[in-house]
């Protein structure tokens, strides 16, 4: 997947160097630890060291992009001196203090590349696409594996880490982040760290999990019940959260703001006084990183459009009882939303 020249040509300058990992799985497709792209009007070279170098042409071999051994940031600089280059664009915002430093000392003008690559970034391909269906995929089989293994007793962490096995095993090539399992009132904290509380018969469970195929990112929350509670509040809530999930992903369209987005679900939910429960947006983007533009936000100017990926999740948090979240990973295509998710989104009572 050959990125770099759909940025550098957004871009007004001699060339383009771009170092942070995230973006150069973007711009390259290959993953690795060190690493910098450079990009000019002839070319497109991946300097790496002698650890990728092999599997980076191997990769690589049918790109645009050709591969090069440097075992420092100085013998890049070097040879981008070289070229006679005088403006260079670079992600200011994942700069630390010492390359800025290092690239002013060469006198290179410098300009800001982060715009061009958040808005190449947000718009999907066919490949990337293909990634992201992918990566849902497999987040969905390895779930509805462990709903058939989950066990009285299983612990938070258990739980979490089968799940993360479970994605692996399925053909993932890395968690999206780390996995939140949550047992009963432990679900009442958006962002819970899974821990050793161990699962009991009535127990809501939220799951909040996603995985990494061909670098692409997949995000998937489902809350359920382990056996019948007699919780009346809890099935009722649920309903009206899945409600708000329902109403939005049929309502989004394209050249929407991400706040008009936001406000379908919101307003469903203040309808019934579960708008202050509901403390967080509906989505991010999503892509070679777990949260990208849009923002889908109360406060969110970014205008959706075709080829966007991005979660809807509408949850309520009642703190010390439960919280409910139900997310998808989904797609704007023809204007309209489309889940790359099929597992079932209505209550479940294992």
């Amino acid at each position: 997947m050959d990125n770099t020249k759909k940025v550098f040509r957004e871009i007004k300058a001699d060339a383009m160097l771009t170092g942070s990992p995230d973006l150069r799985r973007y711009l390259t497709g290959f993953a690795s630890s060190f690493g910098f792209v450079y990009t000019d009007a002839q070319e497109s070279v991946f300097f790496t060291d002698p650890r990728y170098a092999e599997g980076a042409r191997a990769a690589l071999k049918h790109s645009y992009i050709g591969v090069e051994v440097a075992k420092s940031e100085e013998t890049v600089l070097e040879y981008i001196k070289s070229k006679k280059i005088k403006t260079l664009a670079v992600p200011m915002e994942r700069l630390t203090l010492p390359a800025y430093e290092a690239l002013k000392k060469r006198r290179f003008r410098l300009i800001d590349s982060m715009p061009a690559l958040k808005a190449a970034m947000c718009v999907k391909g066919e490949e990337e696409l293909a990634a992201v269906a992918r990566a849902c995929r497999i987040a969905e089989e390895a779930y509805e594996e462990l709903l058939s293994s989950l066990k009285e007793g299983m612990t938070e962490n258990e739980t979490a880490g089968y799940l993360e096995y479970l994605m692996r095993k399925h053909g993932a090539e890395d968690r999206s982040f780390e996995t939140i399992a949550a047992f009963g009132k432990n679900t009442s904290v958006p962002h819970h760290a899974s821990c050793g509380d161990k699962l009991k018969k009535g127990m809501p469970v939220l799951l909040d999990f996603g995985c990494k195929a061909d670098g692409y990112c997949s995000d998937i929350t489902r809350t359920f019940l382990f056996g019948e509670s007699g919780d009346d509040e809890f099935k009722e809530v649920y309903g009206r959260v899945l409600d708000a999930h329902r109403i939005a992903a049929d309502k989004i369209r394209a050249g929407m703001t991400g706040k008009e987005a936001d406000a379908f679900a919101r307003d469903h939910l203040r309808q019934y006084g579960l708008d202050k429960f509901f403390t967080h947006s509906l989505g991010h983007g999503i892509g070679v990183n777990i949260h990208e533009a849009p923002r889908l936000s109360a406060s969110s100017a970014d205008v959706l459009r075709d080829g966007m990926v991005f979660s809807i999740e509408p949850g309520v948090y009642f703190e010390g009882k439960f919280g409910i979240r139900i997310e998808d990973s989904v797609q704007l295509a023809g204007g309209v939303v489309r889940s790359f998710m099929q597992s079932e989104k209505g209550l479940t009572v294992l």
